[in-house]
Parts: structure tokens; C-alpha cells; sequence
């Protein structure tokens, strides 16, 4: 997994706080996929080997060839605070899951 790819439900700024420490993370909105179809997210994820963050869960389930990052937005603070806190995780995650296998991860919103 070369990075990830974070969906349209979740802040672009929790895009620029994860590239700011150095991660390889992009919002659908940088790359043109805002309000695209699901399918054609996880496929833009395949081709540039990326992980999909998503609350998507229904919607993804039959991915089975992706590094899927389910976060569910309840888990977050509301507001400004969300794109920190999905950043804090992620980043958590990415620290300790430097070769992930594919498939449902659910990385833990902690301190919250």
C-alpha cells in the first residue's frame, strides 16, 4: 500500500494534517472524485495502490483486493475538531500498520 485515499465524508483538512507528518494521504476532492460512485473510488484506490478511508461499510463490502479503513463519523468530535482527531487515528494507524493486508481495518478513535 503506497498511501491512502480518504472518502468525501470526512474533511479534506484531515488530508493536509496527515501529508503535513509526512504520510502519502489524499482527499477524493484533490483528485477529482467528489461525489463520484463508490466503485469507481475503490478503483481509483487499486490503480494508485492506496487504502480507502471510508464510513462507507455496505458500500465497500465486497472490496476484496483493498486496504479498507472503516471510521464511523460518531466515533469523531463534531465540528473542527473531527479532522484532527481522524488525522490523530490515522496516523496512529499508519505508524502501526506499515505493511497492511488487505482487507477491513477499524482503527480505534481514542482520547475522544
Amino acid at each position: 500500500m503506497r498511501g491512502l485515499l480518504i472518502d468525501e465524508m470526512f474533511p479534506v483538512a484531515a488530508a493536509d494534517l496527515l501529508q503535513g507528518s509526512g504520510h502519502d494521504v489524499v482527499h477524493v476532492a484533490e483528485v477529482g472524485l467528489r461525489a463520484t460512485n463508490d466503485a469507481l473510488v475503490a478503483e481509483a484506490a487499486r490503480a494508485e495502490q492506496r487504502g480507502v478511508v471510508t464510513e462507507n461499510v455496505a458500500d465497500f463490502a465486497a472490496e476484496r483486493d483493498l486496504v479498507l479503513l472503516f471510521v464511523l463519523k460518531r466515533h469523531l468530535p463534531a465540528g473542527g475538531a473531527q479532522a484532527a482527531a481522524l488525522a490523530r487515528a490515522l496516523h496512529r494507524w499508519l505508524l502501526e500498520n506499515p505493511d497492511p493486508y488487505v482487507g477491513a481495518h477499524w482503527p480505534i478513535v481514542r482520547g475522544i
